[in-house]
């Protein structure tokens, strides 16, 4: 049998009970005093810090009634288009002429007030019962004021409530460039929109595919911080925002700010 030569001298050692036993090196401990003072760094934050609840939804610019289509109650042509993209008009303003059999001429008029955003049809056109003439922004009384539509989805919609602030992305100002405009919810639906409602909101069932993709959402009106320094007349949280005025029918996206949380709650399921 063979020992090794280190096996046999540490036989011959007297036991040295006198030599302090070593449990960890100093490199060690300096690892468990870091491993502990970011452990009671994190307990702290948990409990003292706080973490910024928010809900973003896709929407746009628009007048505060909705969008409508003014349609043609007649059939014949189209002799003269009397409105144009941006023209204002009031409840009984003509939009176009239509001839009729027999030389029969009659006006198609604006039911209500606002700004005309698009024209559908052009003088020479042949239309029938059902055509739609102008697609008409309704502004109501709000002087021609925009508002912020946004489509919630119902799962989110929880502790959205009027007088939250809202930040908007707006797509024709890059927000890297002008910043985000400032707005304050004005009210929220009490029920999710049915593809009806969006329709008759927005002018056009391309909103049920654009807003609706897989459950009817809440609707969030955002009325606009105004602003006179601004060339668009809104506040935004650059200094100046975009030097062109806004436009409606315009892709915004918005973050509703709804406080903030412990993070520790998240922990309970709170």
């Amino acid at each position: 049998m063979q020992f090794r030569f280190k096996a046999l001298q540490r036989m011959r050692e007297p036991d040295e009970l006198d030599t302090p036993l070593i449990l960890a090196a100093p490199r060690g401990w300096v690892a468990v005093f870091v491993l502990l003072i970011v452990l009671a760094g994190a307990v702290g934050w948990s409990v003292l810090g706080s973490l910024p609840i928010a809900v973003r939804a896709s929407g746009l610019l628009t007048y505060p009634m909705g969008t409508a289509p003014v349609q043609s109650p007649y059939a014949g042509t189209v002799r003269q288009v009397l409105v144009s993209p941006g023209t204002a008009v009031t409840a009984g303003m003509p939009l176009a002429d239509i001839g009729g059999p027999g030389g029969a001429e009659r006006q198609i008029a604006s039911p209500f007030g606002g700004i005309v955003i698009s024209v559908g049809v052009v003088t020479g056109e042949v239309v029938s019962v059902g055509t739609t003439v102008a697609t008409v922004g309704r502004s109501g009384t709000s002087g021609g004021h925009l508002v912020a539509m946004l489509f919630v989805p119902e799962s989110q919609s929880v502790g959205v409530r009027p007088g939250e602030q809202v930040d908007l992305a707006v797509s024709t100002a890059p927000s890297s460039v002008y910043g985000l405009l400032r707005g304050r919810i004005s009210a929220v639906s009490p029920y999710p929109l049915t593809q009806e409602a969006l329709d008759g909101l927005l002018g056009g069932n391309l909103a049920t595919a654009t807003y609706a993709r897989v459950t009817a959402p809440m609707l969030v009106v955002v009325r606009l911080q105004q602003a006179a320094s601004t060339a668009s007349g809104y506040a935004w949280t650059s200094t100046n925002g975009p030097l062109l005025p806004l436009q409606s029918q315009v892709g915004v996206v918005g973050t509703i700010s709804l406080g903030s949380q412990r993070p520790i709650s998240f922990l309970f399921g709170q």
